[in-house]
């Protein structure tokens, strides 16, 4: 909301973000600097958002666990997707409330298109309460809400054709059954089992030779410590036909396990999936706040449903603003 005040769209030029910092202390948020920024810097990392609601220009941190820059040194303004979050909000769509010092109002919530809880999930300890939502497909959730404007009593089961399961940022494989996924789905609680990529590749020279590529790991995962993980298991002779293990990452993920010609790689996969957190676990738990406040466990269909009334209120509100 502050960046949408200053003009940082996805058109404008982007600005040192100790402006954007700022602003947001001093007109909204008067508490610390250091986890303003961590929020924004998340905002910006492709590799903990399915969908980044800040471009961010400069160091923003890695998938290796790097640092990002101080707000000093980096730049950011909005994402295109933002538009969809921010639209209509001068229109009267949604209440505002006075700011800390009452000298400005802001917005409650904000006149949202897209159902940001689910296609960027969201995670947070609260007192005596949890919450853990895995990001989904934009497309999958946009089909899922129109199958459900058209048929209101549509089951999980029938929503499942659309949204198939969550879409983590990092890419790998989801191992759950369609039934578990289901059953997470109706409870709202579950864990989904997320399982890195890879693919054998042929060396030219010397011939027979051939090394695995591992090219997605689990979300969350920090991809210096599992490398470290596997050097480890490497130096301790723990699994002889690994040699070595390189870095070899660029914008994609390049992570090169040398083995001895000859080996029987599925074997050293499943040695390596049970040993270090190329085969993972992410919680769900679809605690939130319902529309009157309230915290409450929901199904994915209630999310749904709280959403799809929520734009029906929105849409209401503009256009009684448009014919006044």
């Amino acid at each position: 909301y502050a960046m949408e005040n200053i003009g940082l769209n996805a058109s404008a030029k982007p600005v040192k973000s100790a402006k954007i910092i700022g602003e947001v202390l001093g007109k909204y948020h008067p508490h610390g600097d250091a986890s303003t920024y961590e929020s924004m810097v998340r905002m910006a990392q492709d590799f903990s958002m399915r969908y980044p609601l800040v471009d961010g220009k400069g160091n923003f941190g890695s998938i290796d666990g790097d640092a990002p820059a101080a707000y000093r040194y980096t730049e950011g303004k909005l994402t295109p997707i933002t538009s969809y979050i921010l639209n209509d909000l001068k229109k009267d769509t949604v209440e505002f409330r006075a700011n800390y010092d009452n000298t400005l109002t802001e917005p409650i919530v904000l006149p949202s298109r897209i159902p940001n809880l689910l296609i960027n999930g969201s995670s947070g300890i609260a007192v005596g309460m949890a919450c853990s939502f895995p990001s989904h497909n934009l497309s999958e959730v946009m089909a899922t809400l129109i199958a459900m404007i058209k048929d209101p009593g549509a089951t999980t089961t029938q929503l499942m054709k659309h949204i198939k399961g969550p879409d983590f940022s990092g890419g790998g494989i989801i191992l759950n059954s369609k039934a578990e996924i289901r059953n997470a789905y109706e409870q709202g609680l579950g864990a989904i089992k997320i399982r890195g990529e890879w693919k054998i590749e042929r060396l030219q020279l010397p011939r027979s030779k051939q090394q695995i590529i591992i090219h997605a790991i689990p979300y969350g995962v920090n991809k210096a410590r599992l490398i470290e993980k596997i050097a480890e298991i490497i130096i301790a002779k723990k699994l002889p036909p690994l040699i070595d293990v390189r870095d070899e990452s660029d914008d994609k993920m390049r992570v090169v396990l040398e083995i001895k010609p000859g080996t029987d790689t599925k074997k050293i996969m499943t040695y390596l999936l049970r040993h270090t957190e190329l085969e993972n676990n992410f919680q769900l738990n679809f605690n939130c706040l319902k529309p009157n406040g309230e915290p409450a466990r929901l199904s994915l269909k209630e999310i749904c449903r709280y959403f799809l009334d929520f734009r029906k209120e929105v849409v209401i509100r503009r256009l009684k603003y448009e014919l006044s």
